[in-house]
């Protein structure tokens, strides 16, 4: 029986509380993809991450226990992309390959 509840504890522990969302992300290419999915690392919380650049639109699974979805916005902000929880820094998009360079939203 002992053993029993400790799997439990275990399993318990262990479990994710995991939340599908979909967010805007503006971009524009296959290159774009590769950085705003590559932002967001497995070992931050992330469960799987797609981008569409005919959309716009990126789908995340992810552990809530984690991260958040502001974060989520945060951390792809930082590689510079505008999305609809944060605004990437003027240095950000700068850094961006010409090709990357979307029409920024007006703030």
């Amino acid at each position: 029986m002992l053993c029993y509840l400790l799997m439990i504890g275990i399993s318990t522990a262990i479990a994710q509380d995991k939340k599908t969302e979909t967010i805007k992300v503006y971009g524009n290419c296959d290159m774009c993809k590769a950085k705003i999915e590559g932002a967001l690392k497995k070992k931050d919380g992330i469960l799987s991450k797609k981008w569409n650049k005919e959309t716009l639109m990126l789908t995340v699974t992810y552990d809530t226990g984690k991260i958040s979805i502001k974060q989520i916005g945060e951390k792809i902000a930082a590689v510079g992309y505008d999305n609809e929880y944060t605004t990437a820094s003027d240095e950000a998009y700068n850094g961006l390959h010409s090709c990357c360079k979307y029409e920024r939203p007006k703030k």
